[in-house]
């Protein structure tokens, strides 16, 4: 009977740990939904500077905007939120990177104005706005998961 008991007993140990498997499996997100969320996050951001007077405001609150968006959208783990903070800020590096070497390539080096930063202040440029705009993302993606948690911690 000690036996059948302990049968018994490893069938429901099976079946609970199954159960927290498969549920742990569908919490998970996959790092092809946190680039999907993370290109998300990159259109809301550059969508918040398009309209007009608003964007004074939208625009500098975009990567804060479009990260929190991002991860309510996919509920990443830290890995997804850095992940996502960190395509908001590769985008919007590389739409200045590529604004900038568009004027560039359609003035012409001899025909730019003399505001036009050199190639030099240009690369600090596109640093500062990476940075800005990973950190913005961060933030917006950790106030995301933090809502998150207190939302289905708070029986209310």
């Amino acid at each position: 009977m000690k036996v059948q008991a302990s049968t018994s007993e490893m069938q429901t140990a099976d079946t609970t740990s199954t159960e927290s498997e498969s549920v742990t499996a569908e919490n998970a997100t996959t790092v092809g939904g946190e680039v999907l969320s993370g290109l998300l996050g990159i259109g809301i951001a550059v969508g918040c500077v398009l309209p007009p007077v608003v964007h004074l405001i939208t625009g500098p609150l975009g990567p804060f905007l479009g990260g929190f968006v991002a991860a309510n959208r996919s509920h990443p783990s830290s890995r997804g939120r850095a992940i996502i903070a960190g395509m908001i800020g590769i985008g919007l590096a590389g739409i200045i990177a590529v604004a900038a070497r568009v004027f560039v390539a359609f003035v012409g080096q001899s025909e730019l104005p003399k505001w036009f930063p050199s190639p030099g202040t240009q690369m600090v440029i596109i640093g500062i706005a990476w940075a800005y705009g990973t950190a913005m993302g961060a933030v917006g993606t950790a106030v995301s998961g933090a809502l998150a948690r207190k939302g289905t911690s708070d029986p209310s």
